[in-house]
């Protein structure tokens, strides 16, 4: 009687120990924002999050707030802005409005509220696609609204109107992606936009340029944190076998 007494309770104590790990584990996952609209988020970013062992809080619509804003930034150890719409021109001193398609003035104002705030509070900062324009804008930059009329038609940077194109990438020797990537010179990616930077904002690093020399990776070497930018959907590549991709994820986790 004595042994099956000491066996319950050893079984308590263990479950206890299973537990407690469980809770530690769950406690120290690293909170990631993903802000974007819905259309643009799938579960790839998901399967990124398991793979890092980081929890993703999405953020989708316009957030009217400051203060509901900074205390969601605050909550979070990164922030990744995802790809979206277009961007109202006028952000960025234009009004050629008849080559962009869909945009919300407010969306875009909410996104660079958000920016900012990350910004003060230091988080790591990863853009895709729409995110990377969105930092360009944020610091000063400007952009081509419609890359076939405006900038030109060698490589096509999207297939229709929301299919991917795939060419290839030439990184700049100085930049991260560049070293990480054991000083390879280009590498192929998908490809899935009409506008693109066209005045990089200053103090930006072009870190990767497309063949016909559209900016296609950012990053900014004056932050303190960690900030990033590339116009391609890296988390569309995730699980295959893809090192750039695996850079990117591993650069951006590591920050956190």
């Amino acid at each position: 009687m004595r042994k099956f007494f000491r066996f319950i309770r050893n079984l308590i104590l263990l479950g206890i120990l299973i537990f407690g790990i469980f809770i530690f584990i769950k406690s120290n996952k690293k909170k990631v924002l993903l802000i974007g609209s819905s259309q643009m988020i799938g579960s790839s970013y998901y399967e990124v999050a398991s793979s890092y062992n980081y929890e993703i809080h999405i953020l989708t619509g316009v957030q009217t707030n400051e203060d509901t804003s900074r205390d969601i930034i605050k909550s979070v150890d990164g922030v990744i802005f995802a790809g979206g719409d277009d961007f109202d021109p006028s952000l960025y001193g234009s009004n050629a409005y008849d080559l962009v398609e869909t945009y919300s003035t407010d969306q875009d104002r909410s996104d660079l509220e958000l920016l900012g705030l990350a910004i003060e509070e230091r988080k790591p900062i990863l853009g895709i696609c729409r995110g990377m324009q969105l930092i360009n804008i944020y610091y000063g930059g400007s952009l081509y609204e419609d890359l076939p009329s405006q900038f030109g038609t060698s490589i096509s940077h999207r297939d229709g109107s929301d299919g991917f194109a795939y060419h290839r990438i030439n990184f700049n020797e100085s930049s991260r992606l560049y070293h990480k990537l054991g000083e390879e010179k280009s590498r192929e990616v998908n490809s899935m936009h009409h506008e693109g930077i066209r005045t990089l904002a200053k103090g930006l690093l072009p870190t990767a340029t497309s063949d016909d020399g559209l900016v296609e990776a950012i990053e900014n070497p004056y932050y303190d944190s960690y900030m990033m930018g590339v116009q391609w959907h890296p988390e569309y590549s995730w699980g295959k076998f893809d090192e750039l991709t695996k850079i990117i994820f591993d650069d951006f986790s590591k920050a956190l």
